[in-house]
This record gives structure tokens, sequence and C-alpha cells, in this order.
């Protein structure tokens, strides 16, 4: 019947261990989170171990182990049990630090994209004051007709020369297009094209003297287009750009912009809101070209990639 001394030790053991759970363990919590500086579990555990291992010595030392077989064997479930209590709490303040450290990266993350916003935007803000001390300028010089001023004016603001310049390919097209503001924009855009050395197609199939819908909005549509086209094929080891203005009725326009791309482009992520592939997020996207046409019935507009080249479609109709 020996065995029923160290089953009787266990029994023992477990219940005072219990008992020490549920007694006395909520008052050293209380302890530990009152001292100023308490102790980690693995000091505690290392003392525990310590006595143990004296005790034990001791014991057979001394020849009465049996006789403390209870006493050495709930130390021994003592230290398990702390033991086990300190892993679990290193885990758990682990995952606590990790998921704090996530916070503060993330904090420091929308701190630092806040800068970038905030500076942007007090960019913008410069710049479009700047645009309107440049225009209020140049309105006073239209107003005492001196054109020559306010275009010499003009061509400094926007860093380009008064040289008139001369590709007849493209002005044989533009001659079609009879209203002066797009006239302008678009000559612009397609001589810098050309001036790039990136090959470029340009058609208009008809005379234009009218279009549906908002000029500037029109405007701004071909302007962000050809822009992107450019920026898009600058660097490109073979690059193309298309252009082309067709009058299907007079109640019907299409503009159609093409040029090659060299990286694969998810056309759906190109189309959402605020999305640019440019650094920082910076450039004008299609997203804005889309923004402008929403919810206005004179403009739709679509896009599609397709054989390394990505075709803007923009539909400019009557109501």
């Amino acid at each position: 019947m020996g065995w029923l001394i160290p089953f009787n030790d266990f029994l023992t053991a477990t219940f005072v261990n219990i008992l020490i759970l549920k007694l006395v363990r909520p008052k050293i919590n209380k302890f530990i989170e009152n001292f100023p500086r308490p102790f980690h579990l693995w000091e505690i555990t290392a003392v525990f171990f310590m006595l143990y291992v004296w005790l034990t010595a001791i014991a057979e030392k001394e020849g009465i182990a049996n006789k403390y077989a209870s006493l050495l064997l709930i130390m021994y479930f003592i230290i398990i049990i702390i033991s086990i209590v300190g892993f679990l709490n290193f885990v758990k303040s682990s995952e606590q630090n990790q998921h704090q450290q996530r916070l503060i990266d993330n904090y420091k993350a929308q701190i630092t994209s806040a800068h970038k916003i905030n500076k942007q935007y007090n960019e913008i803000r410069r710049e479009r004051h700047d645009t309107r001390n440049m225009l209020l300028s140049i309105q006073g010089y239209i107003r005492d007709h001196k054109d020559k001023e306010a275009e010499e004016l003009l061509a400094t603001f926007l860093q380009n020369d008064t040289v008139e310049k001369h590709y007849s390919e493209i002005d044989n097209a533009l001659d079609k297009i009879k209203i002066s503001g797009l006239h302008n924009l678009i000559k612009e855009k397609a001589y810098k094209i050309v001036e790039k050395g990136i090959p470029f197609s340009f058609e208009v199939n008809a005379e234009i003297d009218e279009l549906p819908g908002s000029e500037i909005k029109t405007a701004r549509i071909i302007g962000i287009l050809m822009d992107n086209a450019i920026e898009a094929t600058f660097k490109q080891a073979k690059p193309y750009i298309q252009f082309a203005l067709l009058k299907h009725s007079p109640e019907v326009y299409e503009l159609v912009i093409a040029n090659s791309i060299e990286q694969k482009l998810n056309i759906n992520t190109a189309l959402k809101f605020e999305h640019s592939t440019k650094e920082g997020h910076q450039g004008i996207g299609l997203s804005n070209v889309t923004q402008l046409v929403k919810n206005d019935d004179h403009y739709s507009f679509s896009a599609e990639v397709k054989d390394k080249v990505i075709m803007m479609t923009c539909f400019i109709q009557r109501k």
C-alpha cells in the first residue's frame, strides 16, 4: 500500500494549490498592483526553485525526506504553477506590446500622411493665390488693350515662349477646331508631345465651332488626359500617343486619347477616386476625370487597356 503515500501527497498538494489560487492569489495580485516595484514572476519562480533545492538537500542530508514529502511536493507544484502563469503572462504581455507598437506605428503613419496632405494643401492655396493675381494682371492688360504685354506675362507664368511655332500636320487638323480656348490648349499639348520626340497621331474629322457642355470642364478633361499620356510615355522605350476629336453629329462628339503603357495597369483601380500611380499620389489620375463627368449628362467617360495600350474615350453630347 506504499503507493498511497505519493497519491496522498499529490491530493494534498493539489488541494493546497487550489486553495492558494482561490484565496491567496487575489491578495497577491492586489499587492503586486499596489507595490511600486513588483517582483517579476521569474524572480519568484527562481526563489521557489532555490528554496526547493535547499529543502530537498536538507531533507536528504537529515534523512527526513519521507517525512516532508508532502511539503516538497507542494513546493514542486507551486513552482510549476508559477512557471505556467509566468509563461502565459509573458505571452499576453508580448501580444499587448506588439499591439501597442502597431497602434503607435499606425498613429505615426497617420501623422506623416496628415503633414503631407497639409503641405500639399498649402501649396495648392499658394498656387491658387498666385494664379488669381496673375489673372488679375492679365485682365488689366486686356482692359487696356495691351495684348502683347498680356501674352508675355502669361508666357512667363506658363514657362513657355511666345515664338510662333508651326507643325503642319497638327496645324492642319487644329484649323478645324474653331473654339479658341480649346484650340490653344490642344495646340500647346500637341506641340509638347512633338517636341519630346514622342510618336503622335492627331485627327479632327470635321470643323468644330461648338461643343455641348461646359468649355471649362471639357478643357480640364482634355488637359488631364493629355498630361497623363505625356507623363506615362515620357520614359518609355517605344512610346506612342494618339489624339482624335470626332464629330458624329451636331449632337454627339467623341474625344479619344490613347497611349502606350509598359507596365500592367488595373483599369478598375485606376478609375477609383483619389487613386494615382505617381509617387506620393501627387499626380492627377483618371479618377479625376470620372469625378468631373459624374452626374453630368453631357459627358460619358470610359477607359480600357488592350495590347499594352490604354484607350480613354469621352463622349460629349447634348442632353
